[in-house]
């Protein structure tokens, strides 16, 4: 639910300020053409999720540890790419979308607007597809509750969408974005080295020293994990660092290297962005 309501509200925001800058300029008739991107993306989205979600599924053994490091690993440059997009447009990101609306009108090219917001919507949507497979596979999660999270995470993102739009009408969008880097570089760190992870699964990468140390007595990576003396919170606790984080309660020292290096340079090519667009 957590990734989809992130992903969801993304999207239902950049959504919000383009449908609230078409109302405050008296441009209501191009409302059509924003939905109509909407609804193409949508449709692509849940295409690409069950394609995507039938060629995850058809593999076992090292294959399927080999196919799972390899998306692991995509899924998480994927991310970095948006994480570099938001880091550049983060600091004018209203101004940047209305300049875009703003010439789509005044050239008569009123299905770019289609295009913009297809674009966006899609990319959410294919990061979404993305993050709950993964979340999926590296969690106790089945096919069913993660459907059953991401729909009550987007239903929320909606909802909030709605208020902003008829009611609030506001957001600080600085914020929100820093935020949202935080959370993304969190999430790239974590695919990526749980693909790593998986990489050592299938004997094809050196771990270095196989365990580091060992916490599933004491912080679990599943839900429930079998051991009826580990209190269930701390069960639910570590399977949501696993599926959000890629939390690894017996991690090989490869792994241990890995993560924090990954979130100290993604997080000062990051800064570093933002700061240079800051202006």
């Amino acid at each position: 639910m957590f990734l989809s309501l992130r992903e969801g509200l993304e999207a239902v925001l950049i959504l919000v300020i383009i449908l609230l800058y078409l109302r405050k300029t008296n441009q209501r008739k191009y409302y059509k053409y924003v939905y109509l991107g909407v609804i193409l993306a949508v449709i692509l989205s849940v295409a690409s999720a069950t394609v995507f979600s039938i060629a995850f599924g058809g593999f076992t053994g090292v294959i399927e540890e080999i196919f799972e490091g390899v998306t692991f690993i995509i899924s998480g440059i994927f991310i970095l790419t948006l994480i570099f997009w938001v880091s550049k447009e983060g600091p004018k990101m209203r101004e940047t979308l209305e300049e875009k609306v703003e010439d789509s009108i005044k050239t008569q090219k009123v299905f770019s607007l289609t295009i913009m917001t297809f674009i966006i919507i899609f990319r959410e949507g294919i990061e979404l597809v993305l993050l709950t497979t993964g979340a999926t596979s590296i969690s106790s999660l089945n096919q069913f509750s993660v459907i059953l999270g991401s729909t009550l995470g987007l239903a929320i993102s909606i909802v909030i969408g709605l208020l902003i739009f008829y009611g609030i009408r506001s957001i600080n969008l600085r914020s929100f974005f820093k935020i949202t880097n935080v959370m993304l570089i969190l999430f790239a760190a974590g695919l990526i080295t749980y693909g790593v992870h998986a990489f050592i699964e299938a004997g094809i990468m050196n771990p270095i020293i196989e365990e580091v140390w060992n916490l599933k007595n004491i912080l679990p990576e599943s839900f429930p994990d079998g051991n009826p003396a580990t209190p269930v919170f701390l069960e639910i606790i570590g399977a949501l660092l696993k599926a959000l984080f890629g939390y690894n309660a017996n991690p090989a020292l490869l792994e241990v290297i890995i993560y924090p290096a990954l979130l100290f340079f993604i997080g000062l090519i990051s800064v570093l962005i933002w700061k240079r667009n800051d202006h």
